[in-house]
């Protein structure tokens, strides 16, 4: 990998950008029923930034596996794959976790399309695939991470952590192994689900209208009354979010553009958040916050925005504990768990106020989004 390094011309922050930025925008796409990434053209922009032709990632592939197994492989002898690898070990060799774990996850993005093309090479209706995906069983991948950009998401997290120094070292044996262990895991997942799409679409199963989801005290079908019903729509929010694992990406989005904060982080950050050990920290934090409610105007209208960031915005204060304290130390707890500590403490205080303030966003959109 060494001798492609030297090679390249890497503007470093533009790929990083770059790779974000495609991460987020596939991510947010899987939600849609039957989304197939075409990712082709990820590949011919990435190699532009660095400055190489197919000719060298063509040949950087022959150079690395010559002399093993591999070498003769269909599936590792993929260029695309190997380049994507590549860029890997050059975020790994500048110290970038974050940009690391998003081309991780833009690997298995491309991965499950082509596990999806294979799936269903026809035509694949949303009203079937929308059906199968909400009647999976609870040990499915799927289901159990709640959506498929969640379950990508996770594989990526997992493989990230178990290939790491392999992919720093350019361990031919350890790249072998993270390429096929890509394939396999999201195999068995994108597999089973096309076999329950099929077995439904026989059956004549299928949403014929739109659906609405509802938790189990009904939160999204009936008014919310804000001082009768505190303590449990509160309890109700952390349970979606922690028990069930509940990502909102609309939160997600909206609270991205708000604070501009890198795409990655931020949905590093909320995956990490769906954590039955942050259910306190949630709690007290929307507590906090909702002692600045006293109309239902003022979670669903336009003010909504305007408390928050008021709450963000407190410089002294006479409380012992305050929301925006509390959202401090919610997020100290999930830049350590993250391993993010050493690159957040070097961070300027106007770009650690934005993160604390994505996280602030994040969780009061949240709720807004399960009560309006």
């Amino acid at each position: 990998m060494e001798e492609l390094l030297s090679k390249a011309k890497i503007d470093l922050p533009r790929l990083r950008r770059t790779v974000h930025k495609f991460t987020a925008n596939e991510l947010s796409k899987l939600t849609e029923p039957c989304y197939e990434p075409k990712t082709k053209k990820y590949y011919h922009e990435l190699l532009k930034i660095c400055n190489l032709t197919e000719r060298d990632t063509r040949e950087f592939t022959k150079r690395f596996y010559k002399g093993t197994a591999a070498a003769q492989w269909h599936l590792h002898r993929d260029e695309k794959t190997n380049f994507y690898i590549f860029l890997m070990y050059v975020f790994l060799k500048n110290r970038d976790e974050v940009a690391y774990l998003s081309m991780v996850t833009l690997h298995m993005i491309r991965v499950y399309g082509s596990l999806i093309r294979i799936s269903f090479p026809r035509y694949c209706d949303p009203k079937v695939f929308k059906y199968t995906l909400d009647n999976l069983t609870k040990t499915h991948l799927f289901a159990r991470e709640k959506s498929i950009p969640n379950a990508i998401y996770y594989l990526s997290k997992e493989l990230a952590k178990n290939y790491r120094l392999g992919i720093s070292k350019s361990d031919v044996d350890q790249v072998t192994r993270f390429i096929q262990g890509a394939r396999t895991r999201l195999h068995q997942s994108v597999k089973s689900f096309a076999e329950a799409y099929y077995k439904a679409s026989e059956e004549g199963l299928a949403y014929t209208s739109p659906v609405t989801h509802t938790d189990e005290e009904g939160e999204e079908q009936q008014q919310y009354e804000i001082v009768d019903r505190l303590g449990s729509t509160i309890e109700s929010v952390v349970k979606r979010m922690t028990v069930y694992k509940e990502v909102d990406r609309a939160a997600i989005e909206e609270a991205k553009r708000i604070t501009r904060i890198n795409a990655s982080l931020a949905q590093t950050l909320t995956t990490e958040l769906s954590n039955l050990k942050y259910g306190d920290n949630i709690k007290l934090i929307l507590e906090l916050f909702f002692k600045q409610i006293k109309t239902k105007e003022d979670l669903c209208g336009k003010s909504f925005y305007d408390i928050v960031k008021n709450l963000m915005g407190i410089k002294r204060t006479n409380a012992r504990i305050y929301f925006k304290q509390q959202v401090d130390v919610l997020l100290t707890k999930l830049i350590k768990n993250i391993n993010y500590e050493e690159t957040y403490n070097k961070l300027t205080n106007q770009t650690k106020f934005l993160i604390n303030s994505y996280l602030a966003y994040y969780v009061t959109i949240f709720t807004k989004n399960k009560i309006c």
